[in-house]
């Protein structure tokens, strides 16, 4: 943030703080590692929920993961990567950059953006060979509602994390597009690639596999459940920022008009 009295580029047509004002990516949904320690009722709650994310997330990863590695076949495979690529570092990539998180609120922005990018990139490498194994071993492709919604948020995936670059360069490129519209972008489609990745996994729990290599009776309803809260656990920090990313872009066009 600049201070009041340089006489660089400032923008105050919406209050005391510049639109481009100078922060990176993660804005609104990373806490600074600076700060220090504040056990409020809200931060308590915060910080409850992520722990049980965490575990939930790993228990659902751990559960599908034991079943599957069972035997070989190609499903098995597909299963496995798809479950960890989604289930455990997709969330995690999403999850390590709320604030209040408490396996990372030590940290700096700086690592918790690192960790973000790790995930995510392991994550997609393995849903693409995933999907890729299951492909090669089918004839017909992309029928049901868990194939359909799988590639597109492959797609989706692949995009943000290719161009996830001009995020952090976003305040470069200021000249050229304004720095919320890159991020807003990168979190929205992040956000809609995640929830229909994980749309995916819980049809994928409605395939005869769970039924043949799960002894458990009700075995789908329970991980259909556990992932959907899994998904919203997650999204708590992402949405957060999508929401006040869309206000202040709204507020920003209605200045102009």
């Amino acid at each position: 943030m600049m201070n009041k009295n340089n006489s660089g580029f400032s923008l105050q047509s919406m209050g005391t703080k510049s639109w481009f004002s100078h922060e990176d990516s993660t804005e609104g949904i990373i806490s600074s590692g600076d700060k220090k320690p504040n056990w409020s009722a809200q931060r308590i709650v915060f910080s409850t929920m992520d722990t049980i994310n965490h575990v939930l997330i790993v228990l659902v990863t751990l559960y599908i993961v034991y079943h599957a590695a069972k035997e070989y076949s190609v499903t098995n495979v597909h299963v496995i990567l798809c479950t960890i690529g989604y289930v455990l570092l997709m969330s995690e990539a999403t999850l390590v950059l709320a604030s209040d998180n408490m396996l990372t609120a030590s940290l700096s922005r700086h690592v918790n953006k690192h960790l973000h990018w790790i995930f995510q990139t392991i994550g997609l490498i393995l849903i693409l060979v995933g999907v890729s194994v299951m492909y090669n071993a089918k004839s017909v492709h992309f029928l049901s509602i868990h194939s359909i919604t799988g590639i597109s948020s492959l797609v989706i995936i692949c995009i943000v994390t290719l161009f996830g670059y001009p995020v952090w360069i976003a305040w470069k490129l200021r000249k050229f597009v304004r720095p919320m519209i890159i991020k807003f972008l990168h979190n929205f489609l992040a956000t809609f690639g995640f929830i229909i990745g994980m749309v995916s996994q819980c049809y994928g729990y409605k395939k005869t596999w769970v039924y043949h290599e799960m002894e458990m009776k009700h075995a789908d309803n329970m991980l259909l459940v556990l992932t959907i809260l899994i998904t919203i656990l997650s999204l708590r920090g992402a949405l957060n920022s999508l929401y006040k990313q869309a206000i202040n872009y709204l507020k920003l066009i209605c200045s102009f008009t």
